[in-house]
This record gives structure tokens, sequence and C-alpha cells, in this order.
């Protein structure tokens, strides 16, 4: 049994979550808080922070290479694609999954849920969305009228929802400026993955 140490509203656990409902893997949670210092997670990652996942003598404690452990070991093929341009391609999507769209998205969700509204810097707030829309613009091209990011609903996929569905929780849900976009999230929050690992709770301010 896969064990993964994780934070429920965290978008890296949450696309790993999304991953193992795709696969229908069965797994066990192992919950952390924000600013916690599990002792586990400590011992197992020299980074430190959720997700980890443990399978048998598997350790990893990156969530990309996580997606790829599940493709290889439990269903080959169905989140990364055989050809190695369109692997490639969906690689590159995770990367910006996980680095300009989380670092976009990062300038809003921080600045919503540490402190009440009234306290919101609005400037920020604008850049940020100027930000987010600019990211929207580049996913429309990029997916470029398919149904998915990767064939059927891949490793791409599954990290780009789990950012989606942060931003849409702290208010700033995809565009309808971006048909193409809201098409394809509108489609990932129907499929069974995404309620299954729909978070419990996300962290609000006072």
């Amino acid at each position: 049994m896969i064990t993964l140490y994780q934070r429920t509203d965290c978008p890296f656990c949450w696309k790993v979550r999304i991953a193992l409902a795709e696969l229908d893997v069965e797994y066990e949670t192992v919950e952390t808080r924000l600013g916690e210092k599990h002792p586990e997670v400590l011992r197992l990652s020299p980074a430190g922070t959720v997700p980890v996942m443990v399978d048998g003598d598997a350790v990893i404690w990156d969530s990309a290479v996580m997606l790829d452990y599940l493709d290889g070991r439990y269903a080959p093929g169905r989140l990364l694609p055989a050809s190695p341009a369109e692997e490639a391609r969906v690689r590159l999507l995770h990367v910006y999954s996980d680095r300009q769209l989380g670092t976009c998205l990062r300038t809003l969700v921080f600045e919503m849920r540490s402190r009440p509204e009234r306290e919101w810097d609005r400037e920020l707030l604008a850049r940020g969305r100027e930000e987010w829309a600019a990211c929207q613009a580049w996913l429309e091209r990029e997916l470029g009228g398919r149904d998915n990011f990767g064939g059927e609903f891949g490793a791409a996929d599954c990290a780009l929802a789990s950012r989606c569905g942060v931003a849409e929780a702290y208010g700033v849900a995809v565009d309808a400026a971006y048909p193409g976009l809201r098409r394809w999230f509108d489609g990932a929050k129907a499929r069974p993955s995404w309620q299954a690992a729909y978070p419990a709770s996300f962290i609000r301010s006072g």
C-alpha cells in the first residue's frame, strides 16, 4: 500500500492524489499542517517538504517524479505518452505548472489567505491577476483545441488541474476569455478523480 505524506490543499500533493485516482491505485495518507516539521517527512526527504510517497522500498520526495513513477509502475503510457516528442511536451507542461504557473498563483493565493480581505494589497493582487491572465493565454494557445494537454488525461493535466483548482478556491477561476482552457478545466472537474482527490479544506485568513 502506498503511503502519501501530504497537506490536503497543497497543489503538489493534490496533483499526486488526482493521478492516483486516475490510475485507481489504493493509498493511505499521513496528514501534515502548514509550517509543521513532520518527523517522518524530515527523515525521508532532504527537502523536508510534502508530498513524500512511500511504496515498498521506493521513497520519492518530488511530486513530478511521483507521477513518472506511478506511470511506469502501475500503468505504463497512461500518464506519459509513448512518443518521445509528446512525452517531452507533457513533461515541459508539467514543469510549467510547477514553476511558472505556481509562481504566478503564489502571489495571489498567499496574499488572500494570509490576511483578512480589508488588509489585502490591491496593487499586488492586480499585478498577480495580470500574470495569471498571461499564464491562461499561454495555456490556451498550448492546448490548441485539444480535449486534454496530454492525450488521455495525463501528468500535465493532473498538475495543471490542481493549480487551477487552487486558483478557483481563492476566487480567481479560469476566465471565460479563454474558452478552450475553461472547457478543459470544466472537463477536469467532471472526472471522478477530481471528486476523489479534492482537498478537505483550504487555508482561510481570519
